[in-house]
């Protein structure tokens, strides 16, 4: 029988490498969610039992999610058909390797060990690779901008004889280095990570899981419902939807590209300028992080730096964050006047009735996780567990009662999400731990304050625009725990030493390392909502920046007034400031977009905004002076000014 002709044996063998090739793929996907799934247990399983040593669950975690994102690369580049996936599966099972290493030397006796003969040879090399594989993986998943600062920071350590006087250190080699950053506590395995594993994790699975089960819509819904009748009701929809789901996700991007794909588009639709459609809701989704009750990761990691209970935090962020908003707010009605908008007919919205009758539930875990953080005084973590009990049982019986089935893959799916979206935040603490590392290695963060003292002259003021533009360059381009962290780690002594207590500093620069997102040339945030609004990036960043310029100035009202964190005040004290504080965002809002029942002239709009500072500057004769300033302009222009018709707008 003669030979079966070369193309047939050419299409047998192609469709058995694509059989080969599927079955692969699906076995590596079912590891790769195996994986997800035990990473995300395990957080469950440690906030309920502690046998398993601090040490010890930090290494895992961190090996877990590099495990993960090796494994993460290896899918995609076996369904993408490149070679690359060899070498990912490599380094997966390297990423194992090291980790097996690491967890057996990290016992109580490994440890003291190591404490008494010092770290091997093997031991340095292992601690190299961890530091590299750190690196290469932020730099992968977060930017260039991290993994330049560690390495920036390592070089300095190293070459700290050669550094001037200033700044001069006595010198490290690698093999100190390495123990320091690797195997101690006080790096990558330090606060940050354990941020990461105590809380971050638990609440990163917290919101997937309500994205599961429908709560991102709802809030969207809610949103639209309880505003689209005022005047610009899409943006006002963008800012209350994008502060709901931003402080439950804490990534400005992820809130951009989650609410930005309803609401930009609509915000276009009824007349805004695609610029400021983008710019309003990265303003709207980067603020989501300065709200309570969850304010993202940044917050969680603040309480594990200070020791302040998390609950004292939320307590402080509440006013700050809704003046934050009410600027917000102030700025796009303005600018809906401006442009003759008007409200949305009510036929087109979503009923405020219909829409709570069919979601109302989704609102009782976030009832519950503020009733047991600040009602019964738990930890941040079994809060966590709490609300996610409370969202299963409500989970299950809703998909039981509507489908008569059990949710058990939507369960397993946000399990696996929630592992895959901790790598980055785990990846970005870890990196930022190599900085914290070098910076108490080095003393370099006294170094910072002395620095700081000496530029400033000892002026308050001065000091604190020196220490937000630090933290504005620091956050740029990184993640916003990333960014909270080192800015913390470099500015909050100065303003300790400086006399501001030490929840006001660390809320300054927690604040200012957010607002990196809106601030240009890397206004992140903006960037993201810049391609959904299909405009310039650089004008949204621009515009993005001027929104939420009347948020800037409010870091700077607690730094002199810490009565405005409601924290340990007299309610009299508290009251005046808010009063105040909310008068002059609004004329800062009205200075910024330029309109008030009228065009306002460029020297009208800096009365309005000098006529806001002087409220901020301490003494009561200049708050009077400024209150008296900012009602006599919006006194004269209220009487003198009817409502221009739509046409001349």
């Amino acid at each position: 029988m003669p030979p079966a002709p070369y193309p047939v044996f050419r299409g047998d063998t192609c469709y058995m490498n694509e059989k080969t090739q599927g079955r692969e793929n699906r076995i590596l996907s079912l590891v790769l969610s195996g994986v997800c799934i035990a990473a995300s247990l395990f957080h469950i399983f440690i906030a309920w039992d502690t046998s398993i040593s601090i040490v010890q669950q930090r290494v895992f975690h961190v090996f877990i999610m590099i495990l993960i994102y090796f494994l993460m690369q290896t899918e995609k580049a076996q369904k993408e058909g490149k070679r690359l996936g060899l070498l990912y599966g490599a380094l997966s099972l390297a990423a194992a390797v090291v980790g097996g290493y690491f967890l057996a030397n990290t016992t109580l006796e490994a440890l003291l060990k190591r404490g008494i003969s010092g770290t091997t040879d093997l031991d340095v090399a292992m601690g190299v690779i961890l530091i590299v594989a750190v690196m290469y993986m932020a730099w992968r998943t977060v930017g260039w901008a991290l993994t330049a600062l560690s390495a920036i920071f390592i070089g300095y350590a190293m070459a700290g004889p050669y550094m001037p006087e200033i700044i001069a250190h006595r010198g490290y080699n690698i093999s100190y280095i390495t123990n320091y950053v690797a195997w101690t506590s006080e790096s990558i395995f330090g606060t940050c990570v354990s941020a990461c594993v105590s809380f971050v994790a638990l609440y990163i699975i917290f919101g997937e899981l309500l994205d599961k089960f429908g709560a991102g819509q709802f809030f969207i819904d809610i949103a639209y419902a309880l505003t689209g009748r005022m005047k610009g009701g899409p943006a006002e929809a963008s800012v209350v939807s994008s502060a709901l789901m931003g402080s439950i996700n804490g990534s400005a991007v992820a809130n951009v590209v989650t609410t930005g794909t309803f609401t930009i588009p609509l915000m276009k639709k009824v007349g805004y300028r695609p610029e400021f459609a983008g710019a309003v809701e990265a303003v709207a989704s980067t603020g989501g992080q300065l709200l309570p009750p969850v304010m993202g990761a940044a917050a969680f990691v603040m309480a594990d730096l200070t020791g302040i209970p998390y609950s004292t935090i939320i307590i402080a962020a509440v006013i700050p964050g809704l003046l934050y908003y009410l600027s917000l707010g102030t700025s796009v009605y303005l600018e809906a006047d401006k442009r003759g908008l008007e409200a949305e007919s009510s036929d087109r919205l979503p009923q405020v009735k219909q829409v709570l009758r069919e979601g109302w539930y989704y609102a009782l875990p976030i009832v519950a996780l503020i009733v047991a953080l600040l009602g019964f005084g738990l930890s941040p973590s079994y809060s966590a567990l709490f609300s996610i009990a409370v969202l299963l049982v409500i989970g299950f019986v809703k998909e039981y009662k509507r489908n008569h089935r059990l949710p058990i893959r939507e369960v397993f799916a946000a399990l696996v999400k929630a592992a895959k979206t901790t790598v980055s935040v785990t990846i970005a603490c870890a990196c930022a731990g190599i900085v914290i590392g070098i910076v108490s290695m080095t003393g370099i963060g006294i170094k910072f304050t002395s620095i700081v003292f000496q530029l400033s002259g000892g002026n308050l003021l001065l000091m604190l625009l020196l220490v937000m533009v630090a933290c504005i360059i620091m956050g740029m381009g990184l993640p916003s725990t990333a960014a909270y962290i080192i800015a913390a780690t470099v500015g909050v002594p100065s303003l300790i030493a400086a006399g501001i207590p030490e929840l006001a500093a660390n809320m300054f620069v927690f604040y200012f390392a957010i607002m990196s997102f809106i601030t240009p040339p890397v206004a992140v945030a903006a960037y993201a909502a810049a391609g959904l609004a299909d405009c310039s990036a650089s004008k949204t960043g621009w515009l993005a920046f001027m929104l939420g310029l009347p948020g800037f100035i409010i870091p700077f009202i607690y730094a002199y007034n810490p009565a405005l964190l409601i924290v340990d005040t007299p309610v009299g004290d508290t009251l005046y400031i808010v009063a105040l504080t909310t008068f002059a965002v609004v004329l800062v809002s009205m200075a910024v977009i330029g309109w008030f029942r009228g065009q306002l002239c460029p020297a009208l709009r800096v009365l309005v905004a000098a006529s806001a500072i002087l409220m901020f500057i301490p003494g009561v004769i200049f708050d009077v002076i400024g209150l008296a300033a900012g009602i006599g302009i919006v006194g004269y222009l209220l009487f003198t000014r009817k409502r221009e018709p739509k046409t001349a707008r």
